[in-house]
């Protein structure tokens, strides 16, 4: 290759970057954008000016939702549960504790596993249906700073079931809730 043929491809590389520069600079002014005030995007209110917000709609009560709660529903909507839990009379721990029993035992019911602080500082408070069928929802609403990161089951019949389906896996079933 000569000078010649170097100084071409040097001068075809200057003006491919200065053309380059160019239309950046061109298409800014063609497109300018106006400056924002503040930066980002305002976005509507929930509610109007001077209105409240709608409340969060409420679960029906957990007495109503029991009369149609069916436990084999509970053990099919339970399956979602067994890659952490075991429900086995003796049974293991596997990520979470054994379920067998749970309903009207303590909240932190077996020995050896390693729940969280939250969990621990309730250990003398019994698991009722009621506050079961709370966690359920959303455990780490309902305890704050709990291991179990299960987002919840959304439906209250649901929860309902599987309910029916815990109390059912017990030597000692608890009474629920009647209307």
């Amino acid at each position: 290759m000569t000078t010649t043929d170097s100084n071409k491809i040097l001068m075809v590389i200057g003006f491919t970057l200065i053309l380059t520069l160019g239309l950046g600079i061109v298409s800014g002014i063609i497109f300018e954008q106006p400056k924002l005030a503040k930066p980002g995007y305002e976005l509507p209110d929930a509610a109007p000016a001077g209105e409240a917000a709608a409340p969060a709609a409420q679960d029906p009560p957990l007495a109503d939702l029991l009369k149609t709660a069916s436990a084999e529903k509970g053990a099919a909507i339970f399956k979602k549960c067994t890659s952490c839990h075991t429900i086995d009379k003796g049974g293991k721990a596997g990520n979470g504790p054994n379920l067998y029993g749970v309903l009207g035992g303590p909240h932190a019911h077996m020995e050896g596993f390693a729940y969280s602080d939250a969990m621990k500082s309730l250990h003398d408070k019994t698991w009722t249906a009621d506050d079961f069928y709370h966690f359920i929802k959303s455990p780490q609403a309902y305890i704050k700073g709990t291991k179990m990161s299960f987002p919840g089951l959304g439906k209250p019949q649901d929860r309902a079931d599987v309910l029916l389906y815990l109390n059912s896996q017990s030597d000692h079933p608890v009474d629920l809730p009647k209307s």
